[in-house]
């Protein structure tokens, strides 16, 4: 691996205030890797976050599927996919395949707080009063949820009532794990764990940052996919 081991990405990430940041740069190096490489690295970052080894739990938040596909190509990916598969990194399997949610709302792109204008529910996510803001939890306009997230006036309780909510748009969920504020709340990382509408390729990072009588919790929901029962039975030994 030459100059870009595991060891050493992972601290230049942890270098990076923001995760997007973080993301984007994890990205970049990816691409500088051939793709055994990259399965290997990112089966050690898999590892290591399981082992609660801090600067790894952010790699593995940075870690954006679709954005590095976008980048080295469906071809690479199917490269990294076949070397992870044979050298038997199920967990890197399980995030790359990327399957749906264990449930899907129905009511996807439905209409938000009563119509009203989505640059108005905006302006009320930066300033509202508590009425507001709690009338906005159902909203289904990313950009609400992302500018809701941001305010000061929000609490822990609130966002676990965001991230626990059944139904759930799978974008609403992705808009939590990426607020760096609150994703960072292990209470808000274990609540979008059990949620059966959370974006599975999420869920299955999470699990691999729970305590283990959480992931206890996640083996045993058959609420959840097969898919992140089995990554949290495999964490357990079973």
């Amino acid at each position: 691996m030459r100059n870009s081991g595991p060891e050493q990405i992972v601290n230049t990430l942890s270098a990076v205030p923001e995760r997007s940041m973080r993301t984007h740069l994890l990205t970049e190096k990816l691409c500088a890797l051939d793709p055994d490489t990259v399965a290997e690295v990112l089966q050690t970052i898999i590892t290591a976050a399981a082992q609660q080894r801090g600067n790894y739990c952010l790699a593995l938040e940075a870690l954006n599927v679709p954005l590095l596909t976008s980048m080295v190509g469906n071809a690479f990916m199917s490269d990294v996919y076949v070397h992870a598969r044979s050298s038997g990194y199920e967990e890197l399997v399980q995030i790359l395949l990327r399957p749906d949610p264990s449930r899907v709302s129905s009511n996807a792109r439905a209409k938000s707080s009563d119509d009203i204008p989505s640059g108005i529910r905006i302006s009320m996510a930066k300033s509202g009063n508590r009425q507001q803001l709690e009338r906005l939890f159902s909203d289904t306009n990313p950009l609400v949820i992302r500018t809701l997230l941001k305010n000061p006036a929000l609490t822990e309780s609130d966002v676990l009532k965001l991230s626990s909510k059944r139904p759930a748009e799978a974008d609403i969920q992705r808009e939590v794990f990426s607020n760096r504020k609150w994703s960072a709340r292990y209470a808000v990382k274990k609540a979008l764990a059990l949620n059966p509408y959370t974006p599975t390729e999420i869920s299955i990072k999470i699990v691999h940052m729970l305590m283990v009588q959480d992931v206890r919790l996640v083996a045993g929901s058959r609420d959840l996919h097969q898919w992140l029962r089995e990554a949290a039975q495999e964490r357990l030994g079973e």
